[in-house]
């Protein structure tokens, strides 16, 4: 009786074992029958381990279990021999708003990984504006048309400018100043994850640090992230990272500074400025950073441009530029006084460099799309600083540049640094219809392929030798820079890793062939190496193909889950 008694006693410990190694997946659940399923993968988790081999089971949008699966069944199989199995890159920094509302499908951004995308940057949201009064309105009109990766959105502080203050040159007044902060609160309630800005450019660099401190206790409030292109990438560049410190130190926000590498004039600098961050970091306060990991960077061409002659908005640039008087003082301005440039555009045509930039697309100008600032000047049979002030008057719009003023030194160590994560800072485009015009920047169609690229493998490509490849990454670091990293900034807990109870966004990959394709010459190409993109657990991208899916999901704040 007693040895019956602790016969039974031990096979219940060994049942014990067994179930709880089961349900932490160390074991095979026989006869598992799962939505779809992902086999014989190496699996990159997202954390920086090292890789190992497993197989990934999801059912309802979820990853329900990773480990050996060999006896279960899928509805849907994914054979990744050979292949890494990831999470999807969380795109940081990305300006998508109206191209989204334009096309759902995200095509150039999908095809290269990238699962989730947080719009609204620098200072631009696609609310409030004309289209949508605000960012619950602007949310709603995507999760209506249906959008194939998830969207997070940010509140542009541009934007509260453009709304109360008409884009004013100066300080709002205290009843204006509430209308900010009303318009910041109802955001956050609405969804939004915190706010942008951009000092450099014109709204935002009207505003002082307090404004930004007092509109950030807002947004702190509601648990948000403050993410900011700092007031100058030119001579003042250490003292605009120090505002934007003093600004999350006071009022309690958490910090994302936007592409911290260095730009012309300032090579050399980068070390410096990473440590102040980790000396911020040691005092306790939450500040991070990101780079869109190519040579040359994207902006707009009113960065040429004095901040006074942007007083006003573009009617008033125009009026400027076509008032002889007013275009002498704008050019004096670009080509003597460079200690005041907060951006590289007007220093590099000062210093004698217009073939470093060029026009992504005009429409009054079509001749000039593509072509830089040399290149103008030929064809307008003028300098080339008169030919570009020229177009900027006839467009009478806001056009993009794309610009040679990177250092390949400096991005290697910010890339390289613990507190960096991968952006895009680009758009969500495709090859064909209106996002297919004019040529802009090719990181829009191959970020985060170049960087298994040009940073983990370290190769050069042949027709692209402005991005020398060099080896600074493990696989498993570059994952990790690209998905829990900015998961974790961002306050997605049930994303940016492949583990189980997580949502099923991954990318399916091969890392010996993982490229990108898009150049400077010919940036509309998609990228290679990647054979699947899951979204939410359905399938968007299949052997390289856009499955038409729009399977992504608005992802709201905290101020939004807590009402």
């Amino acid at each position: 009786m007693k040895r019956t008694t602790l016969l039974k006693a031990g096979l219940c410990c060994q049942l014990a074992v067994f179930l709880a190694a089961v349900g932490c997946g160390q074991l095979e659940a026989p006869g598992e029958t799962f939505d779809l399923l992902i086999r014989n993968g190496r699996i990159v988790d997202g954390t920086g381990n090292p890789w190992f081999r497993a197989d990934v089971g999801v059912n309802a949008g979820k990853i329900t279990r990773v480990g050996s699966l060999s006896a279960a069944t899928g509805k849907s199989l994914i054979d990744a021999q050979g292949l890494v199995v990831s999470p999807g890159f969380i795109d940081i920094h990305n300006h998508s708003d109206l191209d989204l509302t334009v096309n759902s499908k995200a095509e150039s951004m999908v095809r290269q990984g990238v699962t989730t995308m947080v719009v609204g940057n620098c200072g631009e949201s696609g609310a409030p504006s004309k289209e949508w009064p605000n960012i619950g309105a602007y949310l709603a009109e995507l999760e209506k048309k249906g959008v194939a990766v998830n969207v997070s959105a940010l509140i542009g502080h541009g934007n509260l400018r453009e709304v109360v203050l008409n884009s004013a040159g100066r300080l709002p007044t205290s009843e204006e100043f509430e209308k900010m902060k009303a318009l910041v609160d109802q955001a956050m309630r609405d969804g939004a994850i915190g706010l942008s800005s951009a000092l450099a450019y014109a709204p935002g660099m009207f505003a002082d640090t307090e404004e930004m401190i007092e509109l950030c206790r807002v947004v702190a409030r509601h648990g948000g992230i403050y993410t900011t292109h700092i007031r100058s990438d030119g001579p003042t560049w250490e003292k605009s990272v120090r505002e934007a410190i003093e600004t999350s130190e006071k009022s309690g926000v958490s910090l994302q500074i936007s592409h911290l590498e260095s730009h012309y004039p300032n090579w050399g600098q980068q070390d410096k400025i990473l440590k102040l961050l980790e000396e911020t970091r040691a005092r306790g306060l939450e500040v991070t950073t990101d780079i869109p990991p190519y040579l040359c960077g994207q902006t707009g061409i009113y960065t040429l441009l004095p901040p006074w002659a942007l007083d006003g908005g573009t009617p008033k640039i125009v009026e400027r530029l076509r008032n002889p008087a007013e275009r002498e003082k704008i050019k004096d301005w670009i080509m003597t006084k460079k200690e005041e440039h907060v951006m590289p555009t007007a220093t590099l045509v000062a210093d004698g460099h217009p073939e470093n930039i060029w026009i992504v697309r005009s429409r009054k100008n079509p001749a000039c799309s593509g072509k830089n600032f040399a290149e103008i000047g030929a064809i307008k049979g003028k300098n080339p600083l008169d030919a570009v002030l020229d177009v900027i008057a006839e467009e009478e719009a806001y056009m993009s540049i794309v610009m040679e003023h990177h250092f390949e030194e400096d991005m290697r160590r910010l890339i390289a640094h613990p507190l960096s994560m991968i952006e895009t800072d680009g758009h969500a485009l495709a090859p064909y219809g209106p996002l297919g015009e004019g040529s802009p920047h090719p990181r829009c169609y191959g970020t985060f392929p170049l960087l298994f690229r040009k940073y983990v493998r370290g190769e050069t490509r042949e027709d692209e030798p402005r991005e020398p490849g060099a080896k600074l990454l493990t696989l498993e670091e570059a994952v990790r820079k690209s998905t829990s990293f900015p998961a974790q900034k961002l306050g997605y807990r049930d994303r940016g890793q492949v583990r189980e109870g997580m949502h099923a966004d991954i990318v399916i990959f091969d890392p010996l062939t993982i490229t990108d394709k898009a150049t400077y010459a010919n940036p509309h190409q998609f990228p290679e190496g990647i054979a699947y993109v899951l979204v939410n657990g359905q399938v968007v991208v299949e052997r390289g193909e856009h499955t038409g899916r729009l399977a992504g999901r608005i992802l709201r704040g905290p101020g939004y889950a807590a009402r």
